[in-house]
């Protein structure tokens, strides 16, 4: 007979598992494991769906252990041998006062395409659920970062933006409607983001970011993400984040070209690698225009970028810049080598 790998409430580490798995019937339960995906005992071939690899580590429990303990052995017969049954079921989790998270009604399907995912997972979106992410920027740029990350369901999403919507901004920025012209962006914004996903928690914050104030904001997020329009801006959440050790996602676009880059103060180098100063004269789209769907491009990219961080992927951005070219249809990857001049105090990446 195959054997189960069966372990108790206090030998797991929900950190550890590519996907946890509920497999309790009957009415809906109030209360799971963080991170959980409720899927059908008999469903096999959804289970087996969402593990990225036959050895991958997935937790199955229902409710007094039985269930999840003939789930575990069929998997193992079918070759996944990083299946593991909680002994006792959730009762036995519960009554150890290990953690349990409410279950919100349809927070499963919404997100089933992301738990579905290899490299992202129950695991993963549940650090997108915690996450604490911070916009600076609302316009051209942050504009489908902040679609795309509400979407995703991060938890709590900071806006900062001291700017209005006008009429001019319609034809790139896409949180904004002809109704809004003339609101505050990042109230416009949070009316937009409550809109589509109630889960996430905005914080709007009406002000510009500069060296006076870009700490403050900076601290007590997670991830931040530079959408702003102006190397004085992007300089100071440069520096910001690389006094807090926090990871940025950068981006700029203009006319028909566009870049994103990510950094991490800790082991990567930084945008003064790239722009030690501010230039003393600059271009912006209010003077030589923008393709308008280079902004999505770009944009889009950054929030990609950004749930990577959360999600802790090996492949995330902290080294390298990559630029777009509208008219030529061309991406183009860049190495960012730590600058000998930069006075931002962090280590090289390792090769």
């Amino acid at each position: 007979m195959t054997t189960v790998n069966e372990r108790p409430p206090l030998e797991i580490d929900l950190d550890t598992f590519a996907a946890i798995v509920d497999l309790r019937e009957g009415d809906a339960p109030t209360t799971e494991i963080p991170g959980s995906i409720r899927i059908d005992r008999t469903d096999f071939e959804r289970i087996a769906s969402i593990i990225p690899s036959t050895d991958a580590p997935i937790l199955l429990y229902c409710g007094i252990g039985e269930a999840s303990r003939i789930a575990a052995r069929e998997l193992a017969r079918r070759g996944y041998t990083g299946a593991v049954s909680l002994l006792g079921g959730f009762r036995r989790w519960r009554s150890e006062g290990r953690p349990v998270a409410p279950v919100t009604s349809g927070k499963g399907g919404r997100y089933d395409r992301h738990v579905r995912l290899s490299g992202l997972g129950a695991v993963g979106q549940e650090r997108i659920r915690a996450a604490r992410v911070l916009v600076v920027g609302a316009g051209g740029l942050g504009s489908p970062v902040i679609e795309y990350l509400a979407a995703a369901g991060v938890g709590t999403l900071g806006i900062v933006d001291g700017d209005r919507v006008d009429a001019a901004n319609l034809q790139r920025q896409i949180l904004y409607r002809e109704g809004d012209v003339g609101m505050r962006k990042v109230d416009a914004a949070r009316d937009r983001v409550r809109r589509l996903n109630s889960d996430v928690e905005v914080v709007p914050i009406e002000s510009w970011l500069d060296t006076s104030n870009a700490t403050g904001l900076v601290e007590g997020y997670d991830v931040v993400v530079d959408a702003s329009d102006n190397f004085a801006t992007r300089l100071a959440v440069n520096d910001a984040a690389a006094a807090i050790g926090v990871p940025f996602i950068h981006g700029a676009a203009l006319q028909w070209e566009g870049m994103v880059a990510g950094f991490d103060p800790g082991p990567g180098p930084c945008y003064r690698c790239l722009f030690p100063e501010l230039p003393e004269s600059e271009e912006t789209c209010s003077d030589v225009g923008v393709l308008g769907p280079i902004t999505g491009v770009i944009g889009s990219l950054m929030a990609v970028e950004a749930m990577k961080h959360i999600i802790g992927s090996p492949d995330r951005l902290v080294d390298r810049l990559i630029t777009y070219d509208a008219r030529s249809a061309r991406f183009t990857t860049l190495r960012i080598e730590r600058s000998a001049s930069c006075r931002i105090g962090h280590e090289p990446v390792s090769p």
